[in-house]
């Protein structure tokens, strides 16, 4: 199941997919799509408010090269293990058919893209003006 406290009401045609893999006990797992996207959207929008932040963050620190990278890599990493821990305690395949390492670095590239408008943005701001 995912995300039972979503309070999603059943869209049009987006009803509950059956997993073409069954348990141990013969019965097959439900997956609902729409909660799926739902979830991912939720994700998403974190995320880029982290890289938004952390690039903030970074340049009014001061922070220039592979400084700023490891600053972003880190605050990436442990905003993706906090929604791992806080949200989904731990149980992934509840919640999403990823592994593991493409949970963790889902959006990277993206919100790279956002940490470096506002680092750059920043640093700029503070540091050059």
């Amino acid at each position: 199941m995912i995300d039972p406290m979503a309070n999603l009401d059943a869209a049009p045609g987006a009803g509950p997919e059956m997993d073409a893999a069954g348990g141990a006990d013969g019965s097959q797992e439900v997956f609902d799509m729409h909660a799926y996207r739902s979830n991912l959207m939720k994700m998403d929008n974190i995320r880029s408010f982290m890289g938004i932040v952390s690039g903030c963050v970074a340049g009014v620190c001061g922070l220039t090269g592979l400084a700023g990278l490891a600053c972003f890599i880190v605050l990436h990493l442990t905003v993706s293990l906090s929604i791992l821990s806080f949200k989904m305690k731990f149980d992934l395949h509840s919640y999403s058919r990823e592994s593991m390492i493409s949970f963790l670095l889902a959006g990277f590239q993206q919100c790279a893209m956002s940490f470096m408008l506002f680092w750059t943005l920043f640093f700029g701001l503070v540091y050059l003006f």
